[in-house]
């Protein structure tokens, strides 16, 4: 019984070896089935794609990623991207346009002072006069209209207004601030009189000279037209027919310069006019030539400053004679010129007082004061007849007073203030 047990057990080893050859295809048990399957898969062992996977699109999406070269792999990277920023610049230009169609709407529209005070009238113009040049209306879109270009075009429209400022507040109001331009200044030119703001814009031309205002002289401006700014033409350059045309330009590019170099030079000296508490007292500047620059003050001593270099040295001079801060300087009543064109700082050259009429590059005379005319008599008869004894003395007592001065007026100034000679080192 040992024995047929162990056979038994040696042939289920063997069956259970020919089976496994069997199902690995390495045994010869399955000649038929490894026929069919060699058949299928052709002479190279490999099975043949069929209809149904040539068609699935997974299987032509792998292949078409395998043919892609890194450089179209780039391509499309770019393209999504820009794709992807063009959107975005969409959704942006669609917030805006709804911003500005449908926000943002003038509620309101205001016309204040520069403190902000809200007026019916300034500048003797109303507010609804200005709204009416502005040209803005409630209900439009508030960044409708540039505030810069409609601040130029209110301040030529309304001469008698210094500054005029549009500006936006967020979110629905405009405000429009003005500040009230004063006669300051006033400049004579062909066929009449400017009147001029302090910032030098032109406020009116008249046929008279306005009454208690310094005057400017530095030639013929540009414009004369009320709202304009003052401004200064080029003055033509001499020029021969045998001049080039290099020539005629380097001389029209000189000339334009001098022109800017005038105007410049005329803000320059009254902002220092002004630092040195001098500029109220400046009865008339001169700046039509840039080298002789000088001002008259208070209609009885002319200043020469000739060019404006040292000027805040020579001001200071001038600070010190005028005002007359330590006794030493001109007295009250004092007339003459004080010519402070050839000073330096580093130079040792006196200045020069010289008292009498006070002369200025432009060979400008101070008017003299009218004295009032003497009432006429009504009846002429009667100024014939001998007046009465206490008449006389009446009139004697009443013409005392008024030969004092004339008196005073005779006496003639001492030697020492006639050739009066201060040296300054600084």
């Amino acid at each position: 019984m040992s024995g047929s047990a162990g056979q038994n057990g040696a042939g289920r080893s063997r069956s259970a070896q020919d089976c496994a050859r069997g199902r690995n295809g390495n045994g010869s048990t399955r000649p038929a089935n490894g026929a069919s399957r060699g058949a299928k898969n052709g002479p190279s062992g490999r099975m043949r794609p069929t209809e149904a996977n040539l068609r699935s699109p997974s299987r032509r999406e792998s292949k078409k990623r395998r043919k892609l070269t890194r450089a179209a792999i780039r391509r499309r990277r770019i393209i999504r991207r820009l794709t992807a920023f063009a959107l975005l610049l969409c959704v942006i230009a669609a917030g805006v346009y709804l911003t500005v169609t449908m926000l943002f709407k003038i509620s309101s529209i205001q016309v204040q002072t520069a403190d902000g005070t809200q007026v019916a009238e300034v500048g003797g113009y109303a507010s609804e006069q200005i709204l009416q040049a502005l040209g803005v209306h409630t209900e439009e879109n508030i960044f409708s209209f540039d505030p810069g270009q409609k601040s130029k075009e209110l301040e030529k429209a309304f001469p008698m207004l210094e500054f005029i400022h549009v500006e936006r507040q967020y979110p629905g109001t405009v405000v429009v601030q003005v500040t009230e331009a004063r006669p300051t200044y006033a400049m004579q030119v062909e066929g009449g009189w400017l009147t001029l703001s302090a910032s030098l814009k032109i406020l009116s031309k008249d046929a008279a000279q306005p009454a208690g205002l310094a005057t400017l002289y530095g030639g013929e401006p540009v414009s004369t037209t009320p709202g304009e700014q003052l401004d200064f033409a080029a003055a033509p350059a001499a020029s021969s027919a045998a001049a080039s045309e290099s020539a005629d330009s380097a001389a029209s590019s000189e000339t334009e310069a001098e022109t800017d170099q005038r105007l410049e030079s005329l803000n320059t000296l009254m902002s220092a006019l002004d630092s040195y508490g001098m500029l109220g007292d400046a009865t008339r500047i001169e700046f039509a030539d840039t080298e002789e620059m000088a001002f008259l003050y208070q209609d009885r001593i002319s200043v020469l400053l000739g060019t404006l270099n040292e000027l805040d040295y020579k001001l200071k001079l001038a600070q010190y004679v005028l005002l007359n801060q330590d006794g030493k300087g001109c007295a009250a009543t004092d007339t003459g010129l004080l010519d402070l064109s050839h000073l330096s700082a580093s130079s040792t050259r006196k200045f020069r007082f010289a008292q009498g009429e006070p002369t200025l590059p432009s060979g400008y005379l101070v008017p003299e004061v009218s004295t009032p005319e003497e009432t006429p008599v009504e009846n002429p008869d009667a100024a014939e007849a001998d007046p009465p004894a206490d008449a006389e003395l009446s009139a004697e007592t009443s013409a005392a007073p008024e030969a004092a001065p004339a008196a005073g007026a005779e006496t003639p100034p001492t030697e020492e203030a006639a050739n009066q000679e201060t040296t300054n080192q600084g």
